[in-house]
């Protein structure tokens, strides 16, 4: 990096009068809004605004859920950003926005258009705090939490005693002992009953309750004790870890597996150690959080693609590429919250057409997607064209655990350099035996596997039935059910609960609040009679709140 680009990313810079820079943002209300830049830095920019439509309850604190800069040809996506600072200026209304998910490109293009001067100091923009210090609890902050930084901690406290008695929180429902498709919960519900099947698991095979996976488990508790007792560069390694990763290596015909204890890990780890100051790191805007923190984490610069939209990525490529030593692609296979799978095809194409290296998340689709299941990558035949494959063992066994399948020299750079890997204690021997046995099953008992891939089909046709079209290519055991308003979304989880169907709901900030949902995930445990019910109760559910499918269909359009 230059030391002209070093300095840039350290300043504010005002945006030419007649630059006709645009800030396109979506308010928390879905209402989408674009207002003339004012002035930018790294970290936030600022914009003015005559007034703001009557109904927006817009705030300090506030997250909005999309944005993005536009000018002549060129767009930059930004994601969501946080209200830092607001206020009254000559009679107009001015806006200060802190980055979350993505950087502000001032060393692009984009710098054609600034002043040569700063903005003076007192200018009402200066509050601005870094991405790295708020969380996704920011729309609870006040002014004054820069004050103490416990500040927030206590309205967001305030926020989540209230919250914790409506029917809107489902997030803290504690597991009996139970296992399986149908499990036990520390809440009554309709007849003073505890028991509901549960449709939001990660367990997709239904391998985490397998007579053989247990076994494997406490095996290695007796072999091994409780712990790994080490990171893997110390003491963490057992001949469980070794066989596990050889295995991977094998089914992913890398050379070698590196292990880390989550994918989250696995994704900060991979990324962090990869991207160094010089490097460009680019992702679609909807991919996982831990791909989001680990772009923030690393050294690089980080650009973002609208969600599986290979014309806009290959637009970021042409523009940012040439800027930048190295380049690390990275999208989901299979993404978590709509369940659609990536164009793997085309992104190793624009990667190879652009000197990229290529990185696939197949957290939710290794032991759903493909001929035998492996994930996206083996969908489009693309084993040799895909440089990292990250996996985890939370949705092929329903445990705990991640990996990386890599080249020799990836894997080396990795085991030193990977600092979620180095610094953090391996996953258990009883983990990685569990996940080896669970492997182990998924490849020789493929009926689990069609079992799945029938439940899938007959729940999307009763969904059709109840008037919600998913596409026909959908293939995901993620089935994402979009209804569009929070409150008939509250008394349609209310339902559901008190008759015994544990999912769910996605609210924002989590999505924009014309988006939220419940996010179904099928397993091949489930019976047909079981989908059945849930079915009817939805269906049930929808009466309650008076909400129909073509209500979300029609606000679209409109």
């Amino acid at each position: 990096m230059s030391d002209l680009i070093r300095r840039m990313r350290h300043r504010r810079f005002q945006i030419k009068p007649d630059a006709e820079v645009m800030f396109h943002v979506e308010l928390p209300t879905g209402t989408k809004l674009t207002l003339p830049l004012d002035n930018v830095s790294l970290t936030g920019l600022g914009v003015w605004s005559a007034e703001l439509p009557p109904d927006e309850q817009i705030h300090v604190g506030t997250l909005v859920p999309a944005a993005k800069i536009t000018f002549k040809d060129h767009e930059y996506t930004l994601g969501r950003m946080v209200l830092r600072t607001t206020g009254l200026r000559d009679g107009r209304q001015f806006f200060g926005f802190s980055c979350v998910d993505a950087k502000v490109p001032v060393d692009s293009p984009l710098s054609k258009h600034f002043l040569q001067t700063l903005e003076e100091p007192d200018a009402p923009f200066e509050f601005e705090l870094s991405p790295d210090r708020f969380s996704m609890a920011s729309f609870a902050e006040t002014a004054s939490s820069n004050v103490d930084i416990f500040g927030k901690v206590h309205q967001f406290s305030v926020f989540m005693r209230d919250w914790r008695k409506t029917a809107k929180f489902s997030y803290e429902n504690i597991r009996e002992a139970s296992q399986g498709p149908r499990i036990a919960l520390d809440r009554k519900r309709r007849g003073g009953r505890q028991d509901y099947i549960i449709m939001g698991s990660n367990d997709y095979l239904g391998l985490a309750a397998h007579p053989e996976v247990k076994e494997a488990a406490k095996k290695a508790i007796d072999d091994y004790g409780f712990g790994s007792t080490g990171s893997p560069v110390t003491t963490g390694i057992t001949r469980l870890h070794v066989d596990l990763s050889e295995k991977l290596a094998k089914m992913f015909k890398k050379d070698r597996v590196v292990l880390f204890n989550s994918g989250y890990a696995a994704n900060v780890g991979i990324i962090s150690s990869l991207v160094q100051a010089q490097d460009l790191v680019v992702a679609d805007m909807l991919a996982h959080a831990s791909i989001q923190d680990a772009m923030q984490m690393s050294k690089g610069a980080a650009r973002f693609f609208k969600h599986n939209s290979v014309a806009h990525l290959r637009r970021v490529m042409r523009e940012h590429r040439d800027q930048y030593a190295g380049c690390l692609l990275v999208s989901e296979g299979v993404f978590s919250m709509d369940g659609d799978v990536a164009p793997v095809d085309e992104l190793v194409k624009t990667a190879k057409d652009h000197k990229a290296r290529l990185m696939i998340d197949e957290a939710h689709s290794f032991g759903v997607i493909g001929e035998t299941g492996m994930g996206a990558v083996e969908k489009y035949n693309a084993y040799n064209d895909v440089d990292v494959i990250m996996g985890t063992f939370s949705k092929i066994g329903g445990g705990i655990g991640g990996f990386a399948a890599v080249s020799e020299e990836v894997a080396d750079w990795l085991w030193c350099w990977a600092r979620a890997h180095v610094f953090s204690v391996s996953i258990p021997p009883s983990t990685a035996a569990a996940a080896l046995k669970a492997i182990e099953i998924f490849e020789r008992d493929r009926e689990r596997l069609s079992k799945l891939r029938e439940n899938l089909a007959h729940f999307k046709k009763g969904l059709s039935q109840l008037g919600y079209h998913l596409p026909a290519t959908h293939e995901s055991a993620v089935v994402p059910v979009i209804v569009g308003d929070e409150k008939k979304l509250e008394i349609m989880n209310s339902v559901l609960m008190e008759h015994g169907v544990f999912v769910v709901p996605i609210v924002y900030p989590a999505v924009s609040k014309n988006n939220c949902r419940f996010r179904f995930t099928v397993m091949a445990t489930h019976t047909q009679s079981d989908l059945d019910l849930v079915l009817n109760i939805l269906e049930m559910a929808m009466l309650k709140a008076d909400f129909k499918f073509s209500d979300v269909d029609e606000a679209r359009a409109s």
